[in-house]
């Protein structure tokens, strides 16, 4: 099952990395839909065909041992985020760790101390309580193959597998 702060364990049984990013969208509502798909490996070399016949030769031993990584269609999740306050979205190449910052989880994070709860109330207008500020506000990030994803809520979101059919 997976949970913004745990471990994530599924989302690596048919390969090492992270998930691939399907779709975000944002509605007149402010609810914010984001979809995910579990990687899965390719078989090595496997990807020799993509190149133009005269120069497989000259590729094939450097793709030999190579494997490609793609989004498994069967294993398909949406996390929705009825009410949310703020979100971002960042290129991960340009993403580095900050020791700052406390993390919860593999791939859906949840943060106990981030940058971005620091930041956030400088941009917003904030009209919630202290109470629903220190009960209920959360830091929650998705990290994926390309994609940091981070989303200011005072309500968790709703996890749920999809089909695609």
């Amino acid at each position: 099952m997976l949970e913004f702060g745990g471990e994530n364990l599924e989302v690596n049984e048919k390969s090492s990395l992270a998930p691939f990013l399907l779709s975000l969208s944002d509605d007149q509502n402010l609810t914010l839909k984001v979809v995910i798909a579990f990687p899965k490996d390719g078989e090595a070399g496997s990807n020799l065909e993509s190149f133009p016949e005269d120069l497989r030769g000259k590729v094939e031993g450097l793709l030999a041992k190579s494997i490609p990584v793609s989004a498994d269609m069967s294993q398909v999740y949406e996390i929705v985020f009825e009410h949310y306050i703020l979100y971002q979205m960042r290129n991960e190449s340009y993403t580095s760790w900050d020791e700052y910052e406390v993390r919860k989880g593999n791939y859906l994070i949840l943060f106990e101390k981030s940058r971005l709860l620091d930041y956030y109330e400088d941009v917003i207008f904030d009209f919630d309580s202290e109470e629903i500020k220190k009960t209920q506000r959360k830091h929650y990030g998705i990290y994926t193959e390309n994609h940091i994803l981070d989303i200011i809520s005072n309500e968790p979101p709703k996890i749920r597998r999809v089909s695609l059919d």
